[in-house]
């Protein structure tokens, strides 16, 4: 079984590809933790997801902490985390949740999309992100078969990751979000909210919650670009992995 979180596409690509040439399956961990799939144990576990801060996203954290996941993870046990640079330690956090060492860990770089800090790529650059990752997902998939135990990828900084991932919980409130004029009230922002913290009231998008995963799921999917964070995102790109391969 393989388990992914993914806000705009780059980890659900990569779990549905693994799932693809291992001959596993992927599953969302918010259908897991919303009860519309069952935990299930298998040979192999994986785990499949972008890291926040240099760490783990909210959701990870939580969803590895479950002793139902613990109790039903497999005699190998790895994860492929994507990043725009680097992993830091973030896989060795999720062991840590885990309650047991990685047999394998892979950090796998894709285009960076957090436009909440900063402007993400061009198309075209991103598109070769993409062509490269694919060919890493080759031989990743190559190591999982093969049941190799290794860790792999950009996972320097790791001191440096302590420090910084702790500045996620901090970082990760909903004060800043809003819609703009260009909000044509398709409700898909509400829709991609994994925290189910955006509400549609008189047609508009509201953050109900003080904190989400900052997953930017309603920023880079709003299809009319109108959600923004402050003001810092009103001149930044989008990205989403199915617009950029297109």
């Amino acid at each position: 079984m393989i388990y992914y979180f993914s806000a705009t596409g780059n980890s659900k690509h990569a779990a549905q590809v693994i799932a693809e040439k291992t001959g596993d399956t992927a599953v969302n961990i918010v259908d897991v933790l919303n009860g519309k799939v069952k935990i299930e144990k298998s040979e192999k576990t994986g785990f499949v997801f972008p890291v926040y801060y240099w760490g783990l996203p909210e959701i990870i954290k939580r969803f590895a902490s479950l002793p139902e996941v613990r109790n039903s993870l497999g005699n190998y046990v790895y994860c492929v985390i994507t990043c725009g640079a680097t992993t830091g330690s973030a896989d060795k956090m999720l062991a840590k949740k885990l309650g047991r060492n990685l047999d394998y860990s892979y950090s796998l770089r894709m285009p960076d999309n957090y436009v909440v800090l900063y402007d993400p790529s061009p198309k075209e650059k991103a598109k070769k992100f993409l062509v490269h990752a694919d060919k890493e997902l080759e031989s990743v998939c190559e190591d999982i078969n093969s049941f190799a135990k290794k860790r792999a990828g950009s996972t320097d900084g790791e001191i440096k990751s302590l420090f910084v991932s702790k500045l996620y919980d901090f970082c990760r409130t909903t004060k800043k979000f809003r819609a703009d004029d260009k909000c044509v009230s398709c409700g898909l922002c509400a829709k991609s909210c994994p925290d189910n913290a955006i509400e549609i009231k008189n047609g508009k998008p509201v953050w109900t919650k003080s904190k989400c995963q900052h997953c930017t799921a309603c920023i880079n999917r709003c299809p009319k670009e109108s959600i923004q964070y402050g003001k810092g995102t009103e001149t930044r790109r989008r990205y989403n992995y199915n617009n950029t391969i297109k």
